[in-house]
């Protein structure tokens, strides 16, 4: 009689072990989730440089990379609906002409490149769309803007 007790409860502890570290860890991945979209929710409708803009675009690949999203063959990361991170680009070519260039062309065509040319530009977040899942930032749209 005693050994059954003791197994049932031993069970019963194991239980509450395992739902205890279950609602931890999703309490904690709630917050990192929170932690991202509120940083990236301070970009929205306001003025940055470019300089600061790439900065952002490092963060947002860094992170791509670091949560393993993958790439399709153009080397453009593909959305996951849960937690994949676009930025995209406006540039203002003409007064009617607006180019919309993915963040990660300009890894690829060189950042230094960008710097040199777009540093002292200003850009404005217009746009900041979210997966319908988990509510996650899933990408944010820059604008150039014209001084």
């Amino acid at each position: 009689m005693k050994n059954k007790i003791l197994i049932l409860l031993a069970v019963f502890m194991i239980i509450i072990a395992i739902v205890t570290y279950g609602i931890y860890n999703y309490r904690k991945q709630y917050a990192e989730a929170q932690k991202i979209n509120n940083t990236y929710k301070t970009y929205e409708n306001i003025q940055i440089l470019g300089s600061e803009l790439i900065s952002i675009i490092n963060k947002t690949i860094d992170f791509n990379e670091k949560e393993g999203i993958e790439k399709n063959q153009d080397g453009l990361y593909i959305e996951n609906d849960k937690n994949s991170i676009k930025i995209y680009i406006e540039f203002l070519y003409d007064e009617d002409e607006i180019r919309t260039i993915e963040m990660e062309k300009i890894e690829n065509n060189g950042i230094d490149q960008f710097i040199n040319v777009y540093s002292t530009a200003s850009f404005k977040c217009t746009k900041i769309t979210y997966h319908e899942k988990t509510n996650n930032v899933k990408s944010l749209t820059f604008t150039e803007i014209k001084n």
